[in-house]
């Protein structure tokens, strides 16, 4: 499961439609279709319908990879995700009304899951190193792992100075990695708190803090699961607080919630609904890309001995290259150039205004696009401005590509599989 989505809410949902049936041949902005394309999108929007209509899916062979959890459609085949939410709350005193809050909305929220996005689910309500009574929160996290695991190394177990109850880091990192999470499922964990992530004593200890904090980042990342949680913020622990329960939640692909009061039924309804269908990472998300970008190099000069002078006229080669054998750059250009002094400021200006260093053109530079590297040769293309001095200051200057803008194509292959079976007439 890829992890880069970074999400923040605030104790809200966002409401989502869908329309099917004949388009629209005005698009957002105005401009209208020609018959080609909207003939096409009729045709496209028929045969979404037609798959939303299906009741049943086909297995993948592979069933660790799943299937499809950003496509709505196929109804109530065994293909529904599976999910595995663990709900966690801390249990110290000021969290009563919390627990009572969330336990008062499971079942509503459940349901609006199911019939929203249609999981394979099961939840798991504890309480760190505590229970609360009259509530869902009836085992805590340390028992839920012995029962499932036996005696085994807690990260709560070292030598610490605080309060256990409110430990959520160590316990989303013991969770992640003795819960016990079915094969194939989505693993997840939402953790709900109105303290620090490794407890309010001492409190501002931000070193050992973020340490704990990361440390939770790392188990849930090497265990995949991805967590959620709730900050509470009416304690005022201050913003380095809530940025390690952002970077938890964004670090694992989930979501930070934050509120200024305990929210209502209703509110937890809207957010386990949420978290219960985003535990597979369904709907669209972001894909992880490297850090791709193309190589610009620029040349000048006839000659070794070829100086820039502070009154020239000299024309460079701005050339753009193409390394990546499995990648193009699409409509490469450079928007703007501009020169300035070795601080970054403007050139000194002369009598009449005019800077003492210029650059023609000033942009746009387009390059086209450049394809693969191939034989080892990369795929380059060369462009020329122009740097025109009238009465500079000698000394360093810095030249300046500011909107280097493209598209990248990624050449790949994979395959895909599916298991059927045939019934005998």
């Amino acid at each position: 499961m890829s992890k880069t989505q970074k999400k923040t809410k605030v104790a809200q949902t966002q409401s989502k439609s869908v329309t099917h049936g004949p388009v629209d041949d005005r698009p957002p902005g105005g401009i209208k279709l020609g018959p080609c394309e909207t003939a096409a999108a009729n045709v496209e929007a028929y045969f979404n319908e037609l798959a939303l209509s299906k009741v049943n899916q086909l297995s993948p062979c592979d069933e660790d990879k799943g299937g499809c959890p950003c496509h709505s459609g196929g109804g109530s085949g065994s293909t529904s995700p599976k999910v595995d939410l663990i709900v966690l709350i801390d249990t110290s005193g000021s969290m009563e009304n919390t627990a009572v809050a969330v336990s008062n909305a499971v079942v509503e929220a459940i349901a609006l899951a199911k019939s929203e996005c249609n999981t394979d689910l099961e939840i798991t309500y504890l309480g760190v190193e505590g229970t609360w009574p009259g509530t869902v929160f009836l085992t805590n996290h340390r028992d839920y792992i012995v029962t499932h695991n036996g005696t085994v190394p807690l990260v709560a177990d070292d030598p610490y100075v605080g309060y256990q109850p409110e430990q959520g880091a160590n316990a989303v990192e013991d969770l992640s990695k003795y819960a016990k999470w079915r094969e194939g499922a989505c693993r997840s964990i939402f953790y709900i708190s109105d303290e620090e992530l490794d407890s309010i004593s001492p409190t501002g200890d931000f070193a050992n803090e973020t340490l704990a904090t990361n440390n939770a980042i790392a188990a849930a990342n090497l265990n995949d699961v991805t967590v959620f949680a709730h900050h509470l913020t009416y304690q005022g622990r201050g913003p380095n607080i809530e940025q390690n329960y952002q970077d938890l939640c964004d670090q694992t692909g989930g979501m930070a919630y934050f509120s200024v009061n305990t929210p209502s039924m209703e509110e937890y309804v809207k957010m386990l609904k949420e978290i219960i269908c985003d535990a597979c990472g369904s709907g669209c998300k972001e894909a992880e890309f490297p850090d791709l970008a193309p190589c610009i190099s620029v040349a000048w000069g006839d000659s070794d001995c070829d100086c820039m002078e502070t009154n020239d006229f000299e024309v460079l080669a701005i050339t753009v290259c193409n390394c990546y054998s499995n990648v193009s750059f699409g409509n490469l250009s450079i928007g703007q150039i501009i020169v300035t002094d070795a601080l970054g400021n403007p050139v000194a200006l002369l009598p009449d205004g005019s800077p003492s260093v210029e650059i023609h053109p000033p942009g746009a530079l387009c390059f086209g696009t450049l394809g693969p590297c191939t034989d080892d040769t990369p795929s380059c293309v060369t462009r020329e401005i122009v740097v025109y001095t009238r009465g500079a200051i000698a000394g360093k200057y810095l030249l300046k590509f500011e909107g280097v803008c493209y598209s990248i194509a990624y050449t790949g292959n994979s395959e895909a599989c599916f298991a059927f079976n045939l019934c005998k007439d």
